[in-house]
Parts: C-alpha cells; sequence; structure tokens
C-alpha cells in the first residue's frame, strides 16, 4: 500500500524493530495505521470516546501480539485491522467501555445510525426495504457480530440458507442506493 507512511521505515523493518521492543517504532505504525484503524472501528463503534479506546487497546494488542504475527500470511495492516474488528466487535457485544453518550438522548440517535438499529430504535431514514429476515440476519452478522454459524442457529437456518438470504439482502441494498 503505496499512501501509507512509515517515516524512512519499511514495514519488514518495523516489524523487526517492534519485535525487538523498540517503542519508538509503535509511534511510527500509530501515526501510520491509526486513522485506517479508527475509520473501521468507528463502523462497528459509534460512539466517539468507545472507539477511541478500541483504538488504543488494538495498538496494546498489536505491540503484545507482534511475535505471533506472520508475515508471508498477511500485510501488518490486514492483522491489524483484524485484530481492531475483534476488540470492536466485543466492545460491543459487552459495553466494557464506559462513555459519556446517553443513548436515550435523541441528538445521539440522528448522528449514529447503527445505534437506532442496536436499541430498535428503527426509522425509516435507517433503514432500505428489506425483508425482516434480511434486516434480522444483517443485524446479527454485521452489528452483533455473530459468526455465520451462531446466525443460522439462531435464525433457525442452515449456513447455506443465510448465505442466500444475505445475498438477497445486499441485491435490495444495491437496488435501493441505484434507485
Amino acid at each position: 500500500m503505496s499512501g501509507i507512511d512509515f517515516q524512512g521505515e519499511t514495514e519488514q523493518s518495523l516489524v523487526a524493530a517492534l519485535r525487538q521492543g523498540r517503542q519508538e517504532m509503535l509511534g511510527k505504525l500509530y501515526d501510520a495505521y491509526a486513522p485506517l484503524l479508527l475509520g473501521v472501528i468507528s463502523r462497528i463503534v459509534p460512539d466517539t470516546e468507545v472507539a477511541e479506546q478500541v483504538l488504543q487497546e488494538t495498538f496494546v494488542a498489536i505491540w503484545t501480539r507482534i511475535g505471533v504475527y506472520d508475515a508471508s500470511k498477511e500485510r501488518l495492516l490486514t492483522w491489524g485491522l483484524a485484530i481492531a474488528r475483534g476488540i470492536a466487535l466485543e466492545a460491543v457485544k459487552t459495553g466494557r467501555y464506559s462513555s459519556s453518550v446517553n443513548p436515550a438522548n435523541e441528538t445521539n440517535l440522528q448522528q449514529n445510525k447503527i445505534l437506532p438499529l442496536q436499541q430498535g430504535h428503527v426509522s425509516k431514514e435507517n433503514l432500505c426495504s428489506l425483508a425482516p429476515l434480511e434486516k434480522r440476519a444483517l443485524e446479527l452478522l454485521y452489528l452483533k457480530g455473530r459468526t455465520y454459524a451462531e446466525a443460522a442457529g439462531e435464525l433457525s437456518m442452515t449456513e447455506a440458507a443465510l448465505k442466500e438470504v444475505l445475498k438477497s439482502a445486499f441485491t435490495h441494498l444495491k437496488a435501493d442506493k441505484s434507485a
């Protein structure tokens, strides 16, 4: 990825330095990856304060787990994004981070389109014309972080049937977007 600036370092030299425990390289990694990681985290965690806490935990996890990173399997950014996504989904699922956001505050509900869906406050602006099963499948997989097997079990269907429901949902979403 040519748009990432490691301030004169290559990805390989950065990984090697992190494995040696050189904390200044974590700063370079943060400068390069924080905006990308925060973008992914913010799509999962609607609250800004919580998203920043998840970002911080993500970099702590990268620092502590750098020894298990395998450059032959994936890029460092891909690995970091996977860590960020996992921590963000866990934060939403468990609610372990504190936040000053009051979910009952209508202003916050207007700003965060995901929050109304998670709390059952759904308006026409927040959802397109999806079938109830399609909405539920998307909610389980993308908002609640369920695996295919977990979501299929909750919906009392096979994973293959769930994939067909998702294909249909994405077709409807694409049609609504182009309309």
